[in-house]
């Protein structure tokens, strides 16, 4: 068995799971973000296989991220409500109850349309053909493509992210959200490694900072959310409490990030290129 085989089975598995629960109508927070993250497993397994797809297989994937696009503007309603229910000032009580009204209509409009894209795949092959894609994965990389192992494939990815940050020398808004989504895959990638010390510490890492990152993002949606609405207030209490929540996030996830980086880009620079590995070894969790 490869090392693939038994994590790819296992999240399409998953991924047929969740979309029938949501199908049923049980749009819960808690389905929405297994969709999300399982989707986002598959994805980042698909692109460390290097599978040989066809037009047929890479549509099928351009329809599963279509499927955790959707789920994300569920998800970030639900996060945004969460994040106004920790605001306690009650002078802002009124314009919560207003976004939280727009954020209710919001996640049911974005649920609808969820809801009928996952109609539309149950009607067609596009299950069979995540199952080909899966097959694809578990036989490993096409030719010339070799695999270094997870673990090690991951730190390189890092380094190779902290080198290019670097060399830009800005975190702007949109560095941060591209650093955001890249962290993920590679925290998913280590997470196919053996078990390990070394390995545990690496994805508590880039967990932390995920969650940093991700926790600035969702503040900084709340905020354009709440600018979108109360721009043209400039006494507006909970614009000014929100705007400065959002800073705060945002000077914790540049710090964040660029500790990470530091730690990352050191040893990659002295660190010789190892060897690409088979990929014939015991299956991991994804």
């Amino acid at each position: 068995m490869t090392l693939l085989a038994q994590p790819i089975k296992g999240l399409t598995k998953d991924l047929a799971k969740v979309v029938a629960r949501l199908s049923d109508g049980a749009t819960t927070p808690k389905n929405i973000h297994r969709l999300r993250t399982t989707i986002r497993r598959i994805e980042s397994l698909v692109s460390y296989a290097h599978p040989d797809l066809g037009k047929k297989l890479e549509r099928s994937l351009e329809t599963l991220e279509d499927l955790r696009k959707r789920a994300g503007k569920v998800r970030n309603a639900d996060v945004q409500r969460k994040l106004l229910d920790k605001i306690g000032n009650g002078s802002t009580a009124k314009d919560r109850k207003a976004l939280l009204d727009i954020l209710d209509k919001k996640r049911e409009k974005q649920a609808e349309r969820l809801n009928s894209a996952l109609t539309k795949c149950a009607d067609t092959k596009f299950f069979s053909r995540i199952d080909r894609v899966a097959g694809k994965v578990a036989l490993g990389p096409s030719a010339p493509h070799q695999l270094l192992a997870p673990l090690e494939e991951a730190h390189s990815q890092l380094a190779r992210l902290a080198a290019d940050f670097s060399s830009r020398q800005s975190l702007r808004p949109n560095r941060l959200h591209e650093a955001r989504i890249q962290l993920k895959k590679i925290r998913y990638l280590a997470e196919l490694a053996d078990e390990s010390p070394e390995g545990k510490v690496f994805v508590d890492e880039i967990k932390a900072v995920q969650d940093t990152l991700g926790e600035w993002h969702d503040w900084e949606e709340l905020t354009r959310l709440g600018e979108k609405h109360f721009a043209g207030r400039v006494n507006c209490a909970l614009l000014r409490e929100v705007r400065a929540l959002f800073a705060a996030r945002q000077s914790a996830a540049v710090s964040a990030i660029t500790t990470l980086f530091t730690s990352a880009a050191v040893p990659a620079a002295k660190k010789p290129p190892s060897t690409a590995q088979p990929l014939r070894t015991s299956a991991q969790r994804a």
